[in-house]
């Protein structure tokens, strides 16, 4: 097992290791989920009705 072709991946507290591009993904996609930066830019943050802007993220393991 090469460790350069691994990265570890964090879910809550519990390491995990994955191949490279997948943790890349990952981290793609939850950028790609998170809103707050384009709710920034857009000057829409301070709404009446707001919620919670950071959910905790639970995964199933």
């Amino acid at each position: 097992m090469a460790e350069e072709t691994f990265g570890w991946l964090f879910v809550d507290f519990v390491p995990l290791l994955y191949d490279k591009k997948r943790v890349a993904r990952q981290l793609q996609v939850e950028m790609w989920l998170d809103l707050t930066q384009l709710v920034k830019e857009l000057g829409i943050e301070n709404l009446q009705n707001k919620q919670d802007a950071h959910p905790a993220m639970s995964y199933i393991i």
